[in-house]
């Protein structure tokens, strides 16, 4: 499992960052988790050919997690017709309003054959050949909104992706399976929350790895960076462009 930060701001983004996006390459195909990034110069310009692009998830509809997928559905439309991908979304009215905007800017119907459009059903795993991807529902945008911490399997790697929580993590929303399952990584945002918050959480942490993103203020890097002597765990804050391999 190969992951590539392609954005990790917080929900506006600087002249150094995108918003929240992670591109996972397995085996040759492409998954995206979030799509806060212009993903597709990011896969341009990073040398990745967007054929080889098979699903996205998406945690909430917040911008900054959503705001490069519709050009990639675009395009997917009316230039790169030979591909076909699923795209994992967490409320209808979004993919509602991205078959409404083809429509608006005169492309027509989605082309349902090959671009998939779904709504995430957090009682069915997407699985395919190379990946497990699990949904876990968080409390980000409260009542009425779905919003996931996506869960990723590959073989025996695991992969936690927080989404975003809720504010000052009053709904209690960290994914349980931290403290009860040994994972790989947990890639978290520190943007609702700060450290002295998440602590009891990292203190129960089974993941060989922590990585800190969408981080707001950026004077938390300062706290993070003084925590990590606290943590048997290898803690990582990427910035964009940074490459892991599990």
């Amino acid at each position: 499992m190969k992951l590539t930060f392609f954005g990790t701001s917080h929900g506006v983004p600087s002249a150094d960052r995108y918003c929240c996006c992670t591109l996972l390459e397995s085996e040759g195909s492409l998954y995206l988790l979030d799509a806060g990034a212009p993903v597709i110069d990011c896969l341009l310009r990073s040398g990745y050919d967007i054929h080889k692009l098979r699903a996205a998830f998406v945690s909430h509809v917040h911008g900054d997690h959503t705001a490069g997928l519709f050009h990639v559905i675009e395009l997917m439309n009316w230039y790169y017709k030979q591909s076909a991908a699923d795209f994992y979304l967490p409320e209808q009215p979004l993919i509602d309003a991205y078959r409404t905007m083809l429509r608006a800017i005169a492309f027509g119907e989605n082309d349902d054959a090959r671009i998939h459009l779904k709504r995430i059903d957090p009682t069915v795993p997407y699985e395919d050949e190379n990946i497990k991807v699990e949904y876990i529902p968080t409390k980000h945008m409260g009542e009425g909104h779905s919003t996931y911490a996506l869960l990723v399997t590959e073989g025996d790697k695991r992969v936690l992706f927080s989404g975003d929580l809720s504010g000052r993590l009053r709904e209690n929303d960290v994914p349980a399976i931290l403290a009860e399952e040994e994972l790989d990584l947990y890639v978290t945002e520190m943007a609702h929350y700060n450290l002295e918050t998440l602590t009891p959480y990292l203190q129960a942490c089974k993941a060989k790895r922590v990585a800190f993103t969408h981080v707001f203020p950026l004077k938390k890097y300062d706290d993070i960076e003084a925590a990590k002597p606290d943590y048997p765990f290898e803690i990582l804050c990427p910035n964009d462009g940074d490459i892991l391999e599990l």
